[in-house]
């Protein structure tokens, strides 16, 4: 029997919602022992002032079964700007059937990717973006009968893009200190449905709203990272059930911790750091 899939790209530093294709199979008697599969894309933090596109192109994404073999729940173009998902938005990549069982890694081939300043300066990045990325799931997507599974493709886009500058800064504070970009895909993925939320807020002791503040959670033994909104808010998505300790860096206040944060199943855990 086959079960429908949906996949979701998501970006940890913003993350936003899209569909790029449908491929349900309309005939009921090819969808024995098969289950849907949603997927999706997101991504993380980097000078998201004055980036105004950091696009990506997928040109495929396969999934490993427990035979070893690789199912493709995606083919053809598709771009999406990163920049428009950012802390828990996701956007749908595909909706399609899969056997039914585990899945435990996922290969994801980029066709293109490129930035936009705000300056009206450009870096093409597709030479670079060209290539396959093969990704553990961790939590494993589970596909069951008459259960619709999700899994998340989290691109990290403090990871991925890597800017340069015209001298040594660890905040970049004028899109004229851009010099140059390059690109080196940088995913995670994981089940949605076996996986927990954190979200949270970066305020100051007069509890003034910190925005652009870097939020990181280590994740076996991955920094995951994201970006403080305009009103201090941040979340993070897809996260295995487990404790993990935040830790919040700031260009003006200074860092925090906020230790022992629980996150358990289809739950969300609040956090709120305090700086000076």
């Amino acid at each position: 029997m086959k079960k429908t899939i949906k996949l979701f790209v998501l970006s940890l530093l913003l993350s936003g919602v899209f569909v790029a294709c449908n491929s349900n199979d309309d005939n009921p008697s090819n969808n024995d022992n098969k289950g849907a599969v949603n997927v999706q894309i997101t991504d993380a933090p980097f000078p998201i002032d004055f980036v105004t596109q950091a696009n990506v192109g997928v040109a495929k994404v396969e999934l490993k079964n427990q035979n070893g073999e690789y199912v493709t729940v995606f083919e053809g173009n598709a771009s999406y700007n990163m920049v428009n998902l950012t802390n828990g938005t996701t956007e749908t990549v595909t909706t399609n059937n899969v056997e039914i069982g585990t899945y435990t890694e996922a290969k994801v081939t980029l066709n293109d990717a490129s930035v936009n300043l705000s300056d009206g300066n450009t870096f093409d990045l597709s030479t670079e973006a060209q290539g396959s990325y093969n990704v553990t799931i961790d939590p494993p997507l589970v596909v069951e009968d008459n259960v619709d599974s999700d899994l998340l493709l989290d691109l990290d886009l403090n990871h991925s893009f890597t800017f340069s500058t015209n001298m040594f800064m660890n905040w970049i504070t004028d899109v004229l200190d851009i010099t140059g970009c390059t690109f080196d895909a940088d995913f995670r993925a994981c089940d949605l449905d076996q996986s927990g939320k954190i979200e949270g807020s970066i305020k100051t002791s007069s509890d003034i709203a910190i925005a652009n503040a870097l939020v990181e959670v280590n994740m076996d033994g991955e920094e995951v990272t994201t970006l403080s909104d305009s009103n201090g808010n941040f979340t993070f998505i897809g996260v295995k059930p487990g404790n993990y300790t935040v830790h919040v860096t700031t260009q003006n206040n200074g860092e925090v911790d906020v230790q022992n944060v629980s996150v358990s199943v289809s739950n969300t855990t609040s956090v709120t750091a305090t700086l000076n």
